[in-house]
């Protein structure tokens, strides 16, 4: 294939992820201040024990995101732990400078979760004015606290954590795909030790690498069994006060080492697509089709669970509402 169609290629694989994949905003996982004080948001909506405030002049939004808070902590709750303290306060402002100014972050920071009091604080809009993924921002710091209740707040490592909160932030994320694969054919995935310090790298295609492959090693972790009781299993150890590689052992069965064995072992079947689409072979424009229905495939299978936990909800709810 000639340089100019590469060229062409490149631009159309660009034009699709603009169209096709939300834009990403920044996040930040955890903050120490205390006592936030987001101002603008002074409206509320309660959602069983979750207080939504939010700035007044946000309310559709506000209203699309309270429908969606139950179906989310109950996706998320009950592949981390079965059952967990729901109370939270979501603070709910226009602009991620709003979140800096209320919680001493930066102000790239449009999502950060505050897990010891389940505080959580998203933005409609990114510092650069552009529309947030409020589903993902919201799912992303849920799972932050959400995790930080699963193992009773005892430490875990910043992979572990980060990537959990990316694996429940979004269904499918082109982006982290294409840069995991581009490490797969090209310098390495970072092995675990290496993802740990990662993570505190000031170059941003090295934390980019390592976000993307936490992400997927935790979605290995995740749907290695049927029914997630491995990942429950080994996250309530780590509450009873296991050593994190201990519980590991006692969940999977496997040292985390093993594991980390068996991910890395299956990745080049898995992203064998990418020196396709991005060499001499099929032009991205064909390739992308199979990609929208792996996610087509998955939207589903997330909709069957969501019905299943909203059925298991309702039948808990039964005997009190009688």
């Amino acid at each position: 294939m000639t340089r100019p169609w590469r060229a062409a290629l490149g631009l159309l694989f660009a034009a699709l992820l603009v169209l096709f994949v939300a834009p990403r905003a920044a996040r930040a996982d955890v903050a120490q201040p205390i006592g936030w004080s987001l101002g603008s948001a002074t409206s509320e909506i309660h959602v069983g024990r979750v207080n939504l405030r939010y700035d007044p002049r946000l309310h559709d939004e506000a209203i699309a995101l309270a429908r969606e808070i139950p179906r989310a902590w109950s996706e998320i709750e009950h592949a981390l732990a079965g059952d967990l303290e729901d109370a939270l306060t979501i603070h709910f402002v226009a602009h991620s400078g709003r979140i800096a100014e209320g919680t001493g972050m930066p102000q790239w920071a449009a999502g950060v979760a505050h897990p010891p009091t389940g505080e959580i604080a998203i933005a409609a809009h990114a510092p650069d004015g552009s529309l947030t993924d409020l589903d993902g921002l919201l799912r992303h710091e849920m799972a932050h606290v959400a995790l930080f209740r699963a193992t009773g707040g005892n430490p875990l490592p910043r992979w572990f954590h980060e990537g959990v909160a990316e694996s429940f932030g979004e269904e499918i994320d082109l982006m982290r795909s294409q840069t995991l694969a581009g490490a797969i054919f090209g310098a390495g995935v970072p092995r675990l030790p290496e993802l740990e310090q990662n993570f505190r790298s000031t170059d941003a295609i090295t934390a980019t690498v390592s976000y993307a492959a936490a992400r997927d090693f935790v979605n290995f972790l995740r749907w290695r069994d049927d029914e997630g009781s491995d990942m429950r299993q080994a996250l309530a150890q780590v509450k009873q006060g296991k050593n994190f590689e201990a519980a590991f052992v006692n969940g999977f069965g496997r040292t985390l080492a093993e594991l980390d064995g068996e991910w890395r072992t299956g990745l080049t079947g898995r992203f064998m697509w990418f020196p396709i689409v991005s060499g001499d072979g099929l032009p991205m424009a064909l390739a992308f089709p199979l990609v929208f229905i792996a996610a087509v495939r998955r939207r589903r299978h997330l909709r069957a669970g969501w019905a299943r936990l909203e059925a298991e909800d309702a039948a808990l709810r039964a005997p009190l509402a009688a």
